[in-house]
């Protein structure tokens, strides 16, 4: 790939939004940002990126009906671009049965739990879309 990776953050935390945003754009990472699900939903589908980290509560649509929604319209939509979906959450679920149906369901990708270290991001950004960090 020519250009750097394009990241979509999804979060309504502004310290977590502009510490993401800061701190992948200084690794080379170009970062687009969207303060609720719905404007994720939508800038996700006009300029899709190459993966999208989104948090699970947010106003209006959370994380987890996002993640869903934008999986069937890539699979529905034969001019969709195919991206993986990471999920932040500081919401720990009661069960692994539990846990295992929401990533089940939301058919995220991968899930980190908040607080997070931005190493963990960047491997798993990497992880996700199959490119080597620099």
């Amino acid at each position: 790939m020519d250009r750097p990776l394009r990241i979509l953050v999804v979060d309504d935390e502004p310290d977590i939004l502009e510490t993401l945003e800061f701190s992948l754009a200084r690794k080379g990472f170009e970062v687009a940002t969207a303060v609720d699900g719905l404007e994720g939903l939508d800038k996700a589908k006009r300029l899709p990126p190459d993966i999208m980290i989104l948090d699970v509560m947010l106003p209006g649509c959370n994380g987890y009906e996002v993640s869903r929604m934008l999986k069937e319209w890539m699979e529905n939509d034969p001019e969709a671009t195919v991206f993986p979906i990471l999920l932040l959450t500081a919401r720990k679920v009661e069960t692994q049965d539990r846990e295992k149906f929401i990533s089940t369901w939301s058919r995220a990708d991968a899930t980190l739990y908040k607080p997070f270290e931005l190493d963990d991001v960047v491997t798993t950004i990497h992880d996700l879309t199959g490119q080597a960090a620099s």
